[in-house]
This record gives structure tokens, sequence and C-alpha cells, in this order.
């Protein structure tokens, strides 16, 4: 990394800048509007705050284990504004990501110029020996619990995003839990809801329909098994809800390979990954990219600047249709 690392990362400001053309960009029946975002900038003055939905890409933590303090840092240094994390250390070190957090501060990157997202976990998804909150307790309780914790993990005041990492058994179970989100809303410790791995669109428009404070998030595997969440993605354009996708690369090799990827590939000079990276922010979606390699992050960050024409986004949207053909893209969204 260069002696300036923040200076080094300003081709990539707009995830600091003028990030608000990215997710204007793929409004319902919208399939082709560029992305791109617009050049160069500086991060916003200390003291302003991000709307992360408006961010193109989310940085994920998830697996990183030890190394999750420098490959944060390593992140927002190539330009990555979201982070991602939960309170599971199963999978996460949601407390690793606070040291990273403490770090940047003293770079020169302070928390307001980041946009935290983290998750409450159910039991049922903790590692039994290593639980971040009493696991006797009331459900309730269990999830004030957690938010505290991820506050002090996190070493902030505030939760721009807070998302159930999975349903509870029953939508009265899911909304139980819910309820204490919406409190936390309401406090101001936490600026928006979502919910990830609910794959469910009857439970998820339930849970929309029945909530005070509806989710703004829906965050899902993006895979064949699910249909790739055709219908549960055309309702999160039509109300609002930033619909963010994971194991979106891993997933999908045969995508990343399907001849309309590698056409558009060639016209652009990138990368597969860049094209399908593309496609989502395009659609109006937000990837996760939880990418180790310093290259593939620059390159990640690069896809937001490409832009795919009508006809690439319907034949690269037709390889997720699932058989669909109710319209000439093969689908709706």
């Amino acid at each position: 990394l260069p002696a300036a690392p923040f200076a080094a990362a300003a081709a990539a400001a707009s995830f600091a800048a003028g990030v608000g053309s990215h997710r204007n960009c793929g409004g319902a029946g919208i399939r082709s509007v560029s992305c791109s975002g617009g050049g160069g900038g500086m991060p916003p003055p200390r003291g302003a705050a991000f709307d992360g939905s408006r961010l193109p890409f989310l940085y994920g933590t998830a697996w990183k284990k030890e190394a999750t303090p420098q490959l944060v840092v390593q992140a927002v240094r190539a330009g990555f504004r979201g982070i991602d994390t939960a309170c599971q250390p199963k999978h996460y070190r949601e407390d690793l990501v606070g040291a990273a957090l403490e770090q940047l501060a003293r770079e020169g990157v302070p928390r307001e110029q980041l946009w935290l997202q983290t998750k409450f976990t159910p039991l049922t998804g903790q590692d039994p020996n290593n639980v971040p909150y009493d696991p006797n307790a009331p459900l309730k309780l269990q999830v004030e619990q957690s938010i505290a914790k991820s506050l002090s993990n996190l070493g902030t005041k505030h939760l721009d995003s807070l998302v159930l990492h999975s349903p509870l058994p029953t939508l009265e179970e899911t909304l139980e839990a819910w309820s204490v989100f919406e409190q936390a809303v309401g406090e101001g410790t936490v600026g928006q809801l979502g919910i990830s791995n609910c794959y469910d669109a009857e439970f998820f428009k339930g849970l929309y329909n029945a909530a005070r404070v509806k989710p703004k998030v829906l965050q899902n595997r993006f895979y064949k098994d699910a249909g790739y969440d055709q219908e549960l993605r055309a309702f999160c354009l039509e109300n609002g809800v930033t619909y963010q996708s994971f194991w979106t690369l891993t997933a999908n090799p045969h995508i990343l390979r399907s001849a309309p990827v590698a056409g558009a590939a060639e016209r652009l000079n990138a990368t597969p990954q860049q094209v399908l990276f593309c496609w989502l922010i395009q659609s109006g979606h937000q990837p996760l990219t939880g990418t180790k390699s310093a290259e593939h992050m620059r390159q990640d960050l690069q896809a937001p600047s490409l832009r795919l024409t009508d006809d690439e986004m319907a034949t690269v949207g037709a390889l997720f249709c699932a058989g669909d053909s109710s319209s000439p893209g093969g689908c709706s969204v």
C-alpha cells in the first residue's frame, strides 16, 4: 500500500461522495440505467453520515477470523465505505472489525465516514460454546444483549443497519424480536432494519406488512436453488427495500462462464466477475464482496463504473429467470 493510502483511493471515492446515482439506478422495471459514479471527490466532511443503501457495494467480513482487522483496513483504504458484520463469533469477528475501525480513525477515516451493518443471530445460528448473549434469557432480552454487545464490539454508539440474521421459526417469534429492533430505531441507536436468509416471499411480505418499522434490507444468498429470488427482488424494488446479495460469485461459476457474461466482459475489457456485479448494481441491488485480494478489491470497486447495454442487461438477466418467459427479457427483474 502507498504511504498515503486514502489519497490512492480517490479514484474509488464514488463510494464516499456522489454515491446517490448508484442506488437510483434500477428502480422497478428499469433495466439499463448507467451506474457510473461520476468521477472522483474525497470522503464527505467530518460529521456527515452515509445512507448505506446508496452505496453500490458492501464489504463482507464473514470467515475472516484473525485476519479481519487488516482486511477491513485494506478494504477501506481501497475505497469501500460500507462494512457488513454480525454478532456471531461462530462466523464473524465483530470485535476485530471494531479494532479495524479504531485503526482507521487514527489514519484519518472517522466513524462518520463509514456505514456499519451488523446482525442479531438467533440461538440456532450460534456456537453453543460461544454465544454473545445469555442463551437462557427470553428472546427479547437476547436481542437487547446482542445489540449492546455489537455497540461495544464496534466501539460505536450507533448502528447504521441492524439485520435479523435469519427468521425465527414463526412469524410471531420473528415479530417479537423485530419489536426490539424497532425500539432501538426509536431510541436512535439503530438507523434502519433488515433481515437475512429469508427466501420465502410470503413470509417476507408478512413481516413487511406487520412491521411498524419496515425492513429496508433483504440480504440473501444469490443462487439458483432459490430461483435467484426473482419474486423477492421485484418486491424489494417496488417497495424501496435494498436487496443485498452474498455468495454472489461462489454460487454462480456457471453464470461467470456463460456466453452473455463473457461477451459483455470482452466488450468492456472487464472480468466476468465485474460484469456480474455490474448487472446487480445496475438492476438496483447491492452486492456484498468478501474478497481477501487487494487486486480483486480494486476490480470490484471499478464495477459500478461499467455500463451494460439494454441488450446485455436482458441477456444476462435471462440467466436468472428460472424458466420464466413472461417478459421479453425472460423475466421481470
